[in-house]
């Protein structure tokens, strides 16, 4: 199988990818990547636009029903390390953003009218 290609495996109603195929996914369709199975899932009826998305951006992707290879669409190995990297990227601001939320909301109604004018003021 070649690496730079999405795999998508038919898991009852969904489609998964896992791995660096998820970033790419999460990257390009925004479905949610689930941090502790790093993997990303759509329903069966969003396949279309997956593989639209996928054949406009030019990807190789391989679907899989039961580990039989059901499609194979072949793209440039480039176009998947290029988005690959920008996903890395984004997801990296993603999960840094997150932090900052989650210490913004434990913040008290002062402390956060403190950091505001910091932040409006530079």
């Amino acid at each position: 199988m070649n690496s730079c290609s999405i795999k998508l495996y038919k898991i009852g109603k969904f489609y998964r990818a896992n791995g660096n195929d998820s970033y790419i996914i999460h990257e390009l369709l925004g479905y949610k990547y689930v941090v502790s199975s790093n993997s990303v899932g759509f329903p069966l009826s969003a396949l279309s636009k997956v593989k639209s998305k996928l054949d406009d951006e030019k990807i190789s992707y391989e679907i899989f029903e039961k580990d039989k290879l059901i499609e194979k669409s072949n793209g440039i190995a480039k176009n998947y390390k290029r988005i690959l990297k920008k996903a890395i990227d984004n997801m990296d601001i993603e999960v840094r953003i997150n932090k900052l939320r989650e210490k913004i909301n434990s913040f008290d109604e002062e402390k956060l009218k403190e950091i505001l004018l910091i932040l409006e003021n530079e």
